[in-house]
C-alpha cells in the first residue's frame, strides 16, 4: 500500500492506493488545511517533496488554481491529489 508522509509532523500514513488525499485526511485528522475542497480556492495547496511522479498529472483547472494560490515549482491541490505511491507532502508557501 502507499504512504503518505507529512513533513510538518513527519508522520507517515498507509492508504489503499486510488484514496483521495482530501478524504483520507478528514477522515483521520491528518493535519493538512483545506478549504472549499473542489479546488478553486487553494487553500490545500502542497509540495509533494517525495514521489511527485508518481501521481497523475495535474490538470489544467487544478494548474490555474494552483498558479493563483502559490509561486512554488511544483505545487499541486490537495483536495484533487489521488494517492497512487509513496509521498511526501509539505503545505505550500501562499
Amino acid at each position: 500500500m502507499p504512504k503518505i508522509t507529512i513533513a510538518a509532523n513527519g508522520q507517515t500514513y498507509e492508504v489503499p492506493e486510488g484514496t483521495s488525499f482530501l478524504e483520507y485526511c478528514q477522515a483521520n485528522d491528518v493535519p493538512h488545511n483545506f478549504g472549499c475542497t473542489v479546488g478553486s480556492c487553494g487553500t490545500c495547496a502542497c509540495v509533494v517533496t517525495e514521489g511527485a511522479e508518481s501521481l497523475p498529472p495535474i490538470g489544467d483547472e487544478e494548474s490555474e488554481t494552483v498558479e493563483m494560490a502559490t509561486d512554488e515549482e511544483g505545487a499541486r491541490l490537495g483536495c484533487q491529489l489521488v494517492i497512487t505511491g509513496d509521498i511526501t507532502v509539505r503545505a505550500a508557501e501562499v
